[in-house]
């Protein structure tokens, strides 16, 4: 039993399976806006919604490294000699495009968009998603080309603001901003399914090129008719003879591959698969030479160098890598020497913009602040359920500590772990692990039911900015493993009650997890609990299978450990066979659930 408790406490502490319990937000969100780079890497631009003191806004700002420049932004890039940005931003009247003089700070706009667009079919009333997107420069800085969410979406604008264009492109797409779609002769690369016109027989999506006032649309591929084939992300050198795009065609048109991979393009010549494998690769990135190029895979950095398929039996080594963080959005300076990147704890949420060279040396962080997220309180087990004293409790933030996790090595569990501790109301708590993303601590039993402020504190004197959680008297939680399993075991044994080991009617099973509140005794806040007397739980929780109500044994904390608390309880007769519902609560119905199988 105790190797199996010790396996699930395992498990809370990776930031992978802290997603799965992540609070839901309704306050600021912490995001990030992919990097760009200028020519040789050494001016940085990029969007995001925390300030270097950890504070959260409302909206992406404009950040070179550390200094603000721009707020309420949807998009940025920045010109070749990295003097400028440019941007997409909100506005009270529309969606503006705008340039920012990186020196002085002084912000110009190009352009004002007030037709909208039609918002993506998505179920979420509230949400807003820019119209104006994916801004490029021209190499030599004159014009900047954008897309808008409709019909005939291409424009472009000069940058002294006098003259917009719209393309006569029917549909189509650009890479995002920090790549580069336009070649130094203004050659145009983007993806679409009908560029010329709406069509009535089904079609691929392919990669085009154009001239950059629309004239001379020419396709690179023909994927053919199959509407389930679609590519992405296209960019090309500044010399306008290499593209690079993401497609799900498999190899030689035989259909639709479920791991979209890299592919090169020249135009005139067949487009040549670059990476192979699962999971998918994406977003590439290519140099201004059109010799380098970078990509994602896995949640790491690859480079492609050279632009060739690896021999036969081979792998290509990532430049970046790593094992509790997820890298995102690369891009890669014209000279083809740096790359620049986003990480985070997953594909979908990122905290930091790191860099690398091409060769994999100089790994370092650009921009990495350190803050616990909006609503990133919650007890250690279940989804949504408030912290409670007594109970383990997971702090969510962003860069608590490098691509690595530390963990109490024994009892009493420690103040502080890996640099970092957690102050709740200014003092101090047990500390049970250490992630770059999740920090994992007791709450002392003592801890008063009111609203409480957390704040992650750092052995180089750094504070994050408080966030305010409410505490509940109790809040029952059961842990679960990825598929959901409740950590229910038969009586006395490492025995899971799963599809291989149902439990029976009249059964006797052991449930493990959070939020029971106050014990009679009360155990001091890192110290394992008792086995005699045991430390048994002032509020009885509720536990029902499938809604018919279990009697409940025991329910206290679980004898060797800090935080965790067990429930003895009979499993009901007249459940139906195979997998049932169980769920744990309060009178207040807060609680959790998870599944069991019985007989």
């Amino acid at each position: 039993m105790r190797a199996f408790i010790a396996a699930i406490l395992s498990l809370i502490s990776l930031a992978a399976f802290g997603q799965q319990a992540l609070p839901v937000f309704f306050g600021p969100v912490i995001s990030f806006y992919p990097p760009a780079l200028n020519s040789t890497g050494s001016v940085v631009v990029f969007g995001s919604t925390v300030t270097p003191q950890g504070n959260l806004q409302i909206g992406n700002d404009l950040y070179v490294g550390g200094r603000r420049l721009v707020t309420n932004i949807t998009s940025t890039g920045i010109f070749t000699d990295g003097s400028r940005a440019f941007f997409t931003a909100i506005e009270p009247k529309g969606e503006s495009i705008g340039i920012v003089d990186i020196a002085s700070g002084t912000t110009s706009r190009l352009n004002l968009d007030t037709r909208g667009c039609i918002q993506p079919l998505v179920v979420c009333p509230a949400c807003f998603f820019s119209c104006v997107v994916t801004p490029h420069s021209t190499v030599d800085g004159s014009r900047i080309l954008y897309a808008v969410r409709r019909t005939q979406p291409f424009y472009t604008v000069s940058t002294d603001g006098t003259t917009v264009t719209q393309l006569p492109v029917y549909s189509g797409s650009l890479a995002p901003s920090p790549q580069r779609v336009i070649s130094a002769n203004g050659l145009v690369v983007f993806t679409s399914s009908a560029p010329f016109g709406p069509t009535f027989a089904a079609s691929a999506t392919d990669v085009y090129v154009m001239n950059l006032d629309g004239t001379n649309i020419r396709n690179l591929t023909n994927f053919g008719v199959l509407s389930a084939i679609f590519s992405s992300n296209a960019t090309i050198s500044a010399d306008g003879n290499t593209i690079l795009f993401e497609t799900n065609n498999a190899f030689n048109n035989s259909g639709v591959t479920m791991d979209p991979q890299i592919w090169v393009v020249q135009p005139g010549g067949q487009p040549r698969q670059l990476t192979f494998g699962s999971p998918r690769a994406s977003n590439p990135s290519i140099s201004a030479d059109g010799k380098t190029g970078v990509y994602l895979q896995a949640g790491a950095i690859y480079s492609l160098l050279p632009l060739s398929p690896p021999p036969p039996g081979s792998k290509r080594v990532p430049i970046a890598a790593f094992q509790y963080s997820v890298a995102q959005s690369p891009v890669i300076s014209d000279d083809g020497q740096r790359v620049a990147f986003l990480l985070g704890p997953s594909s979908f949420a990122s905290g930091a913009v790191y860099q690398v060279n091409i060769d994999g040396t100089a790994l370092h962080a650009v921009y990495a602040p350190r803050a616990i997220s909006s609503r990133g309180v919650a007890a250690a087990a279940g989804s949504g359920v408030p912290p409670s004293p007594g109970s383990l409790v997971s702090v969510y933030g962003i860069n608590f500590s490098g691509d690595s996790i530390t963990g109490a090595a024994g009892f009493p569990l420690p103040l502080a772990l890996g640099g970092a501790s957690v102050l709740v109301d200014a003092k101090p708590v047990p500390m049970l692990s250490v992630s770059p993303w999740q920090i994992n601590i007791e709450l002392p039993q003592e801890t008063p039911v009111t609203n409480s402020s957390f704040q992650a504190s750092f052995d180089n004197g750094a504070v994050t900015p408080a966030e305010v959680a409410a505490i509940q008297a109790t809040g029952p939680a059961v842990f679960v493993t990825d598929t959901q399993q409740a950590a229910v075991l038969h009586a006395g044994t490492s025995i899971l009650a799963d599809d291989a080991h149902p439990a029976k009617p009249g059964e006797t099973l052991e449930m493990f997890g959070t939020g029971l509140g106050v014990t009679d005794p009360a155990i001091p806040a890192g110290q394992p609990a008792p086995a005699n007397p045991p430390a048994i739980a002032k509020v009885t929780p509720v536990v029902s299978i499938n809604n018919v109500e279990a009697q409940v044994l025991f329910a206290g904390l679980a004898p060797g450990f800090a935080g965790v608390y067990q429930v003895n309880f009979v499993v009901p007769a007249g459940l139906r066979a195979g997998r049932n519902t169980l769920t744990v609560r309060n009178a207040q119905r807060f609680g959790s659930s998870g599944t069991i199988t019985i007989q």
